[in-house]
């Protein structure tokens, strides 16, 4: 069978992913760099950001890192420049920074703590997406995907609790809508229950994590295991011509656990 990059190349195109020092975000960054994009790495944890960028080609000019808090917008700013600068170009952005809370009606949760979430898995998304845009429209077109926040499956995907993840999908249609005259796609993924450490931890700390892994598997229409690779692979196929025809879509991969 032939590699997966044959079907989605991605060779000559720069992309920049949020978040990307661990989790699901480094599957995108590898699925991406495998397909020939090189990467522009942004994450608050330096070292592990690093290493990333090294494991995937740093030194041959194919990924570099850059410390990066998605939330602030002069930051921000100063990284994408930087990293059109680097690149020489910018056409895709991977918004997948950002972190998994509670609901702020949960009791014993800082309000705090639910603030901050909103900061990067809603205005993170935003703010990245306001200062790549231009770069997008001076190469032509471009891709965007906004991976969401992995809280709204935990209480049905109808409840839609997440404030932060119901709003990236209206911004995202509207964004679909305003740049698609400058041949700029913008798709969201809605990932279901994908066992990350982070969602997992949480998880344990609340009860039996087997038996709650048992329940949620009872929920689901196909009784695989998803992985993070499950979303990699969905991403790569949103960034790449093989979905030219693709935009203002959200994309939910649940094993059908939605659609119970």
């Amino acid at each position: 069978m032939s590699h997966l990059s044959t079907y989605f190349p991605l060779a000559n195109k720069v992309a920049l992913i949020t978040g990307a020092a661990r989790g699901i975000a480094l599957h995108i960054a590898c699925a991406l760099s495998a397909a020939g994009a090189r990467l522009a790495i942004l994450d608050v944890r330096e070292g592990e950001g690093r290493a990333v960028a090294g494991l995937l080609g740093s030194g041959q000019g194919q990924a570099k890192f850059w410390k990066c808090d998605v939330s602030d917008d002069d930051a921000v700013r100063r990284v994408v420049a930087e990293a059109e600068a680097h690149f020489g170009r910018i056409d895709i952005l991977v918004n997948s920074a950002g972190v998994d809370v509670d609901h702020p009606s949960a009791p014993g949760l800082p309000l705090r703590q639910w603030e901050r979430a909103a900061q990067l898995n809603l205005n993170g998304g935003i703010v990245c997406s306001k200062h790549v845009l231009a770069a997008m429209v001076r190469v032509g077109g471009g891709s965007i995907v906004n991976v969401l926040s992995l809280y709204n499956m935990a209480e049905g995907r109808q409840d839609r609790s997440d404030y932060a993840s119901t709003e990236a999908l209206r911004l995202a249609g509207l964004n679909a809508q305003r740049y698609a005259s400058c041949n700029i796609r913008v798709n969201s993924i809605q990932p279901g229950f994908l066992r990350p450490p982070a969602l997992a931890e949480a998880m344990r700390d609340a009860g039996d994590l087997t038996q709650m892994l048992s329940d949620r598997a009872e929920l689901q229409m196909l009784r695989e295991s998803g992985a993070a690779t499950d979303v990699a692979a969905a991403t790569l196929y949103l960034v790449s011509d093989a979905s030219r025809f693709v935009t203002g879509s959200e994309l939910v991969i649940d094993a059908g656990y939605g659609g119970q």
